[in-house]
């Protein structure tokens, strides 16, 4: 099983989380403020981060910026901060999910499973002998794929694209007019799904539902935020809305 860190200054919560996780047979480490759990995290191998925002002596955000600057562990971020301007910052500080408070430890456990899930998904496909190169640059002494020829929505060597966007399903990578753009997990998961099925309109509901396996509330309200931070990232016109439906991949881009 995974060996997971909570960092929560609420000890009732902190309690309850750690002997959720425990019963479910992972191993828990718990600090109750900001700079206990960056000591914590550095003391040896962590699969997963849970942080709060609101924290003593260094915020989550601080937690999350000096996490990333040597680790893409899994992070997920909880608070009471319930905006979007919050809730964005936190997606760009690469946090893999992100989760308003008060939120229920059925809802949690959820989050926990379907980011480790992926997470191994990942690995096992990074394991996996590779046929031939599937990176940017195309196969040996190739050049770099565009999205025309990956085809809207078709499988070329791993390869996806739509407009300016080329999604490439073997090295978890998304470049945007040749450059790669740091997304994370659950982002490229959207996109990836978007891709893949570029005229199908998702409601949140599906979307939350492909990315974590259950959908509710909480997970809608967080679609719409990675989407948000998708359009940042790869521009206003690569996730178009069906006003009264959901999302699909933007057909105006590029």
């Amino acid at each position: 099983m995974a060996r997971l860190l909570i960092i929560e200054d609420e000890a009732e919560l902190l309690h309850a989380l750690e002997q959720l996780f425990v019963h479910d047979g992972h191993d828990v480490l718990t600090a109750a403020d900001g700079e206990q759990g960056l000591r914590r995290f550095r003391e040896g191998r962590v699969d997963l981060v849970i942080v709060d925002i609101l924290l003593p002596k260094l915020d989550g955000f601080a937690v999350c910026k000096a996490i990333r600057r040597g680790s893409d562990v899994p992070i997920i971020v909880t608070t009471a901060l319930d905006d979007e301007g919050h809730q964005l910052q936190g997606f760009s500080l690469l946090a893999d999910d992100y989760v308003t408070k008060p939120y229920s430890l059925s809802v949690m456990r959820e989050r926990v499973r379907a980011v480790l899930r992926r997470c191994a998904a990942r690995s096992d496909a990074a394991a996996s002998p590779a046929i031939e190169p599937t990176t940017a640059a195309g196969p040996a002494g190739g050049t770099a794929a565009s999205a025309a020829e990956c085809g809207t929505g078709t499988a070329a060597r791993g390869l996806l694209g739509f407009g300016d966007i080329i999604v490439d399903t073997e090295a978890h990578e998304v470049l945007l007019r040749g450059d790669v753009v740091a997304l994370t997990r659950t982002e490229f998961d959207i996109i990836r799904l978007l891709a893949e099925h570029p005229r199908r309109v998702f409601t949140r509901d599906a979307l939350a539902r492909q990315v974590w396996g259950y959908a509710d509330d909480c997970g809608n309200k967080a679609i719409n935020i990675h989407v948000m931070n998708l359009r940042r990232k790869l521009g206003a016109d690569s996730v178009d809305t069906v006003r009264g439906v959901g999302y699909r991949a933007g057909t105006r881009h590029g």
